[in-house]
């Protein structure tokens, strides 16, 4: 009689350890779907910005000298309204301090890309301008993407 007992309890348990296990595995296939489908949308994000510019770029080599610097102050100054308005948001009472660091280095960044503008003036040739060009607009580029960032973390 106990080893009859004991056999059915045994199997009882393992039919319990085996329900677990499928809902273990459940919740881990449900995870992992979950995060392929973030992951695509990310990527698909990811893939429409590097696409919008490239176009840009392609853009910009077409554009004379003055037109281009022109368009690039007004990116200058457009990313620092933004900032502007980041960093104002970081001094709002119970704001964490991560993301006065972030605003931080939003304006280090913008300062580097004003560097870079002035060095995309100072170019003396035509083949020095649009090689400094092309760094300028990854900086202008990467700028972008970073105060994007922080305005997702904000909430606008």
């Amino acid at each position: 009689m106990k080893t009859w007992a004991l056999s059915l309890i045994a199997v009882l348990v393992a039919g319990t350890c085996a329900h677990a296990e499928d809902n273990l595995a459940d919740q881990l296939k449900r995870a992992l779907d979950k995060a392929k489908v973030k992951l695509n949308e990310a990527a698909d994000k990811a893939g429409e910005k590097g696409r919008e510019w490239y176009r840009q770029a392609k853009e910009n080599l077409k554009l004379s000298r003055p037109e281009y610097l022109k368009r690039a102050e007004k990116e200058l100054a457009e990313s620092e309204a933004q900032i502007a308005v980041l960093k104002e948001m970081s001094n709002a009472p119970g704001q964490r301090e991560y993301f006065k660091t972030r605003v931080t280095a939003l304006e280090q960044h913008a300062a580097f890309a004003k560097t870079e503008y002035a060095n995309l003036e100072a170019a003396d040739s035509e083949p020095v301008f649009r090689a400094r060009q092309s760094i300028f607009n990854k900086t202008v580029w990467t700028l972008e993407a970073a105060i994007e960032q922080a305005k997702e973390e904000a909430g606008l």
